[in-house]
């Protein structure tokens, strides 16, 4: 027998379609969203009048539904009208307020961005936006280094609504007064899925993903129930593309409990992949670590004194850790007043 003699031949496999067990995969309709989608909807009527619209701040947890609901509003509105201009930002990977700029020139189609500088960018969406109305989200919006950029798109453009999507409850609180009170945004808050919403929208995505009687019934509930536990919809996912392809590494075409524990047993690395700290944020969690038990005041001491940095920068630095679930804070009573302590997670101090 030869050494791939057992593998499934090029035309036999157990996905029917594995791009729908993509995070970034946006199904037709977004189940258990509908009354959030409704409400942003309702926010953004009057840019359709040529009429001013508010902003909105959308907090949550990672993995409930924050990004595929904007973005399936966009692709709802575009479909709708072509008065108003839907552009989409991810600040990880556009951390700067000239990032930022060249990717909306981009999507606005704007292609002479070469040796412009940001104040000029800014002028050139302007011409453009200000002819029509827009819709500009930005994703991960803590993650921008430069916030000035919020208060520029806000003070330049006329019809627009910014959404600003964050994992940080606190954001809006480490914003400059002056950023604050330009926004002034709806707040809304997403909340994670039951165990009955997690469920259904992973049977529907195996459904699409898989041939039918791949999959038994009991090892998808643990499918489901893990990703419930962990509260986050990315992890089922990526629990049911890791399990079909432990499956296929078999030459099988019926799903095991082997290859379910396989899969699960990779969690804690695909959280890990998820966990992208820039050069400060780095910097504090080492300080934390070397003087586990340091308050407030002594780490952005030496975080100042390293980076020159804002109070208001170094929170947001924080927070990321936090979200991250990288440290520990314990509020101490010293002199009467509850002071913030930061332990490197899992540390015995």
């Amino acid at each position: 027998m030869g050494m791939f003699d057992n593998f499934l031949q090029h035309d036999e496999t157990i996905f029917k379609e594995q791009l729908v067990l993509d995070y970034e995969y946006l199904p037709h309709i977004l189940k258990f969203r509908e009354n959030q989608q409704q409400y942003i909807a309702n926010i953004l009527k009057p840019l359709f009048s040529s009429k001013m619209s508010s902003n909105i701040l959308i907090t949550g947890s990672p993995g409930i539904g924050k990004t595929a609901c904007c973005r399936h509003i966009l692709r709802e509105m575009e479909n709708f009208s072509d008065k108003i201009y839907g552009i989409y930002i991810n600040c990880w990977k556009q951390d700067s307020a000239y990032k930022v700029l060249v990717d909306i020139c981009h999507q606005l189609g704007y292609k002479w961005t070469l040796n412009k500088k940001t104040n000029e960018l800014i002028d050139e969406i302007a011409k453009i936006v200000n002819k029509k109305a827009a819709v500009i989200i930005l994703d991960e919006v803590d993650k921008l280094k430069e916030e000035q950029i919020i208060y520029q798109l806000l003070e330049d453009l006329f019809r627009k609504s910014l959404i600003l999507i964050t994992n940080n409850q606190e954001f809006l609180a480490t914003l400059d007064q002056r950023t604050r009170s330009r926004l002034i945004p709806e707040i809304i808050e997403f909340i994670p899925y039951s165990y009955k919403e997690t469920y259904d929208i992973l049977y529907e995505r195996k459904k699409y993903a898989f041939h039918e009687n791949v999959f038994p019934d009991d090892l998808f509930e643990q499918i489901a129930q893990k990703s419930f536990y962990e509260k986050d919809i990315r992890i089922g996912l990526f629990l049911l593309k890791e399990t079909g392809n432990a499956t296929e590494l078999r030459s099988s075409k019926k799903v095991s409990l082997e290859d379910t524990e396989k899969a699960i047993s990779k969690i804690s690395i695909f959280q890990q992949t998820r966990i992208t700290l820039d050069e400060e944020e780095k910097e504090i969690l080492n300080f934390i670590k070397d003087k586990p038990g340091s308050s407030t005041t002594e780490i952005y001491r030496l975080y100042n004194e390293k980076f020159n940095k804002t109070d208001r920068t170094f929170r947001r630095k924080i927070s990321t850790l936090k979200e991250f679930d990288l440290i520990d804070v314990k509020e101490e009573k010293i002199s009467g007043a509850q002071t913030p302590h930061f332990f490197p997670k899992n540390s015995n101090s």
